[in-house]
């Protein structure tokens, strides 16, 4: 008897050990996948690409002031941070020697000039009067050279501005520059800095943004072109400009080209400073009321760009037409109409198990339209 209940109990643990295992067994198994997908319909709206870069506030006129006459600097007139208007003096050079050299320059043309007189009274040959009448011309060519040298001994500002850098002390010696303005003295536009030079003004109250232009972006840009512009030091306030200019001649550095760029500031801010760190979206183009579509809808290959578009429920591969092409959206000139069903991503998931994703073609899940940037 108490076999026999042993026995039915063993074969009780048997069957229900069995049963649980089909179960976890058949709970287990992989049920058949359903494709899914994520669609967006195609709209009208504004396509503007932009490029981002990042400059430096410089000033729009700044002057490297030198002269072209050699001496000893014996005055300094003016010190870092000094406003000065045009012909405001900056420093002095001795004028010791250059008042020698025109004093000689003098005496030449006055002795030439008599010389000639003498042949005119003595009614000489027409040559004789010509030949002197070169002498008198050098003469005079010399010592107006002579002059200017004097007073090029004084260094005056070429602008209305501010000082902002001194390169010499007194007792120096000021080198000749190879030339001048006409005023006895030479100067060079400024770019980003202070070296080079006896003095630098810069007019401080009309600022640019000066930045590298990659070699890769450059033919994209151009004059007139609108920019939006943030400063790090004033990271609450945004400010408009515009293209101004773009330096025809690159720089090279470490094997990167670049162009540099000047940028116009509508409104400037009177806490701008030289120096501050800028950045720059700058609008390269903009069409409105076009087709676009998300980036992440379009497909390009070696015979052109396409689109997955819904059709009888069923995603249908289309090929279209692009272009202009923003951050996030691209435009669609032909290929698809304003409404229809474009697949953004798809992905594949089981009945029983969570969804695993990708793009309309097969990728990584992707961005939806989720209100672009224009």
């Amino acid at each position: 008897m108490e076999k026999r209940y042993l026995a039915a109990v063993a074969l009780i643990v048997i069957v229900a050990a069995g049963g649980f295992g089909i179960y976890r067994w058949r709970s287990s198994a992989v049920e058949p996948e359903t494709p899914q997908v994520e669609t967006a319909k195609v709209e009208k709206g504004i396509v503007a690409p932009t490029l981002a870069v990042t400059g430096y506030l410089s000033s729009v006129d700044e002057r490297r002031v030198d002269s072209y006459s050699a001496g000893e600097v014996v005055e300094v007139l003016v010190t870092v941070g000094d406003t000065v208007t045009v012909g405001a003096e900056l420093l002095k050079l001795d004028t010791s020697g250059a008042e020698q050299d025109v004093n000689i320059a003098y005496a030449n043309l006055t002795s030439a000039q008599a010389r000639l007189q003498e042949l005119k009274d003595q009614e000489a040959s027409a040559a004789q009067t010509a030949s002197q009448d070169a002498v008198v011309a050098k003469a005079r060519v010399d010592y107006e050279n002579a002059v200017d040298s004097r007073d090029a001994a004084v260094i005056d500002s070429p602008i209305n501005g501010t000082i902002i850098a001194v390169n010499t002390r007194v007792g120096d010696q000021a080198g000749g520059a190879s030339s001048g303005d006409g005023s006895g003295q030479s100067t060079s536009q400024g770019s980003g800095g202070s070296s080079g030079g006896l003095v630098t003004v810069a007019d401080l109250d009309h600022l640019q943004v000066e930045a590298a232009i990659d070699q890769a972006d450059v033919s994209k840009m151009a004059v007139e072109q609108t920019v939006e512009v943030t400063l790090d030091a004033l990271p609450n306030e945004k400010f408009t400009g515009k293209v101004a200019a773009i330096d025809p001649i690159p720089e090279t550095n470490q094997n990167v080209v670049t162009y540099t760029a000047y940028i116009s500031i509508d409104e400037p801010d009177p806490s701008m400073r030289l120096g501050m760190s800028a950045n720059l979206e700058i609008a390269l183009d903009k069409h409105e009321d076009v087709l676009f579509v998300s980036n992440i809808a379009i497909r390009t290959r070696a015979n052109g760009q396409f689109v997955s578009k819904m059709i009888d429920g069923e995603p249908t591969e289309v090929a279209v037409k692009t272009g202009l092409v923003a951050d996030d959206r691209t435009e669609i000139v032909s290929g698809i109409r304003e409404g229809d069903d474009i697949v953004i991503q798809s992905f594949t998931a089981p009945n029983n198990q969570g969804a695993s994703g990708g793009s309309a073609f097969g990728g990584g899940f992707g961005r939806g339209f989720g209100g672009p940037r224009r």
